[in-house]
């Protein structure tokens, strides 16, 4: 069984922003493997949201942390306890502010790279895992980082994630059964223009 983690903070004022990607991916993978109705199959586990999905023969969690970007850990953590899951099999998406908007990175370990999810992840359960980091454009110089990464995108940004999140159930497919550097040299992109 895998677990995927979709960084972000809960309440309706961050739908849509930057910072919440990972909520939207978390939305759209749910969608594409449980239907429409993917909005009924959300449960509260712990501090997350959990939906139990598979993507072909593999048993696949989607969560969403309830906890705020900054506390993510402490929720991947009590989900892995809790269905006995190794870092290995734990895929965190996240917004990354260092990339274009559209580009899309994966590692398959490594540190945090300045993002507070990810170091608070680390913190609870190491850095033995994969991670995608979803471009949501560079922040402007002299434009204050937290009010643009928790600013809405507007649509043209929204549109420009469009193959990300087309392309992602292959992704994710690619990942668990043939491994992530494999999943990185076929998607990991760098967004046109």
């Amino acid at each position: 069984m895998a677990l995927l983690v979709g960084l972000g903070n809960p309440g309706p004022q961050y739908d849509a922003t930057r910072h919440n990607i990972g909520f939207a991916l978390a939305d759209s993978m749910a969608r594409a493997l449980i239907g429409n109705d993917a909005s009924d199959a959300w449960r509260t586990r712990g501090k997350a949201l959990l939906c139990k999905a598979a993507l072909g023969s593999h048993p696949l969690l989607i969560a969403k942390p309830q906890t705020f970007m900054n506390l993510s850990g402490e929720a991947v953590q009590s989900l892995i306890t809790f269905f006995k899951i190794p870092p290995a099999e734990v895929v965190v998406v996240t917004d990354d502010v260092t990339l274009p908007i559209g580009s899309l990175r994966i590692r398959t370990e490594g540190g945090h790279g300045g993002h507070n999810g990810l170091r608070n992840i680390i913190e609870h359960i190491g850095e033995g895992f994969p991670r995608i980091r979803i471009g949501v454009g560079l922040c402007p110089p002299g434009r204050d980082l937290a009010g643009f990464v928790l600013a809405r995108m507007n649509t043209v940004e929204r549109e420009s994630l469009n193959p990300v999140f087309e392309d992602f159930t292959k992704l994710l497919e690619t990942g668990l059964t043939k491994g992530w550097e494999t999943a990185a040299s076929r998607f990991n992109r760098r967004a046109p223009g």
